[in-house]
């Protein structure tokens, strides 16, 4: 059971690089839309299909203990796939809009999925100690994600005011601070689950 768990451990901390990665994929395909330059988009989509490369081969090491984590490889499939349409669409503000919604939504499934099952299994490893820390995690990136969600919509229906930097700054905030809460728990649980017993 030992080389189990520490099997999940190791494709979560894959999983932990692949959420650093997404961190560069906001910043990038968000200063490319702000500003209107393709380049980035364009390097945003590429930076997209590493990350779910790392989440993939991650959460694919995970699944070979818990088969559970399969429901988040489908999330992070179609979450690529909707990234990738997002990063190249230049000129449809709505249709990016809602690909960038159904996208969060993906995203937050995702996550809640690896929560739950890395919260119950180092249950199993350490006891009850680490495993709320999973709850609290996905629903402070639900958080999260909803109110990126709530400034995407406003930037996309009050374009062109003084207001658009300080909700493009929310924006970021938000979907980086998604990030950082989601790696927290990562990295955490890789240390619970890999710890020499």
């Amino acid at each position: 059971m030992e080389k189990q768990f520490s099997a999940v451990g190791q494709g979560l901390m894959k999983v932990f690089f692949g959420v650093c990665l997404s961190a560069a994929y906001v910043l990038l395909n968000t200063t490319g839309l702000v500003l209107g330059l393709m380049p980035l988009r364009v390097l945003s989509a590429i930076m997209c299909l590493a990350v779910f490369f790392m989440v993939f081969v991650g959460l694919s090491a995970s699944s070979i203990v818990e088969s559970g984590y399969w429901r988040a490889i489908w999330c992070a499939r179609g979450s690529a796939v909707v990234g990738l349409l997002a990063a190249l669409i230049m000129d449809n503000a709505l249709l990016i809009l809602l690909l960038a919604v159904v996208r969060q939504l993906m995203e937050i499934a995702g996550i809640a999925v690896v929560c739950r099952l890395s919260s119950r299994l180092m249950a199993e490893r350490d006891g009850e100690r680490d495993a709320g820390r999973g709850k609290w995690t996905w629903r402070l990136c639900t958080l999260c994600g909803c109110g990126g969600i709530l400034c995407a919509g406003v930037i996309f229906y009050i374009r062109n005011t003084k207001m658009m930097p300080a909700l493009v700054l929310a924006y970021l905030v938000l979907q980086l601070l998604n990030r950082l809460i989601f790696m927290v728990f990562l990295y955490r649980s890789r240390g619970v689950l890999k710890e020499q017993r």
